[in-house]
């Protein structure tokens, strides 16, 4: 059996901050990973002006910037009908692939001493932290069980443990996310970031390292069924509703790595606890991608997870007041953010609502949403 302080289950950008800041403490940390780094993701790999302070806190901002990531200043929002609606950033974006990303902030954790293991699962936890924690992990080779004091939850938007959780977001309304590359002339993206609504959903392009383009975008369960087919399907409608999509996308052609498609996503606030557990990133809650917050707020939550975690560990906090502070300071920190994204949303899934929003407000309540979105 493995023993260890604290084990993170997950290692994206939350997961592997919180191994960092525990393992540069000193702390014995198992950081487990079911995917095999690098490897693509769906996400709109957009990390927004805030996002910096974290990279500055773990150390890494340098090594972000040498990744050549795109430096975003400005976007506009393309309604299905209407004309587009522009607007600055309130601080530069970065624009970097998540499989560029996420495998810099991983090798940064290992780097910084924690106990980095890929294609392993987490399948079972049981325990608590006044008792510790027993977790059964699973790979290619067999099954082994890790002893905890601590357990930080970092599986990103839904996994398994969430099931065996009984964690109640699983029955809300859901939306599925996709994402695919593109080449060719993009020079009219440059530091720039394109929100395009349809019926049904939305979808956003911008630049990442290397000049390349990526294209996110998010549809309800009911468009999805509506639609049917494939990925390639979804676009096609898109653009058939979104004029100005159609001809961003004309002048591009698609990138090598092909379409993305995610499990059901419930875009919602979920208990920041769970059962003793610590939760970070998309496993405490799923922002809404036309935000652009989410990656800056799954490395802020890393952080705050890993220090609790600290104070628990060095005697700071006890077992239950531990708990209660890390909700307390997550929903202090992000719950606004979600209320503002849930409001925002009905806005950009009814074409007809948004469309009379973005004529009688147009840049105020642009302005407005990225003010509310990024505190």
């Amino acid at each position: 059996m493995i023993r260890c302080d604290a084990l993170v289950v997950g290692a994206g950008p939350a997961g592997s901050a919180a191994a960092a800041i525990l393992a540069s403490a000193g702390r014995r940390v198992v950081l487990v990973e079911k995917d095999r780094f690098p490897r693509d993701k769906v996400c709109g790999e957009f990390l927004a002006g805030g996002a910096v302070s974290s990279l500055e806190r773990l150390g890494v901002l340098a090594a972000v910037e040498g990744a050549g990531p795109e430096r975003i200043l400005e976007g506009s929002v393309h309604p299905a009908r209407g004309g587009a609606v522009p607007f600055r950033l309130p601080a530069p974006a970065l624009g970097l692939s998540r499989r560029g990303l996420d495998a810099l902030l991983a090798a940064h954790a290992e780097l910084a001493g924690a106990e980095v293991r890929f294609g392993v699962r987490a399948v079972s936890i049981e325990g608590s932290p006044g008792s510790g924690f027993t977790v059964r992990l699973a790979f290619e080779a067999g099954a082994e069980d890790v002893a905890a004091k601590a357990i930080v939850g970092a599986w990103g938007r839904w996994d398994a443990l969430d099931r065996s959780f009984d964690r109640r977001f699983l029955r809300r309304t859901r939306y599925f996310g996709w994402s695919r590359d593109f080449v060719g002339d993009t020079s009219f993206l440059a530091g720039r970031v394109r929100l395009y609504l349809f019926p049904g959903g939305y979808c956003g392009l911008s630049r990442v390292e290397k000049g390349e383009v990526n294209l996110a975008g998010v549809l309800s369960e009911a468009a999805r069924r509506a639609i049917g087919g494939t990925w390639e399907d979804v676009v096609r409608h898109a653009r058939r509703d979104n004029g100005d999509l159609d001809r961003d996308l004309a002048l591009l052609r698609p990138g090598p790595r092909g379409f993305l498609g995610t499990v059901p996503v419930v875009f919602a606030a979920k208990p920041p606890v769970e059962r003793g557990a610590l939760m970070a990133g998309d496993a405490a809650g799923v922002l809404d991608p036309f935000s652009g917050e989410g990656q800056s707020a799954a490395l802020a939550s890393g952080i705050l997870a890993g220090e609790t975690v600290l104070e628990f560990l060095g005697g700071n906090l006890s077992a239950a007041s531990y708990l209660d502070a890390y909700e307390t300071a997550w929903r202090s920190r992000f719950a606004r953010r979600f209320a503002w994204s849930a409001v925002l949303r009905h806005l950009i899934l009814d074409p007809r609502l948004g469309a009379v929003a973005a004529r009688l407000a147009g840049k105020r309540l642009v302005r407005f949403g990225i003010g509310r979105l990024s505190r």
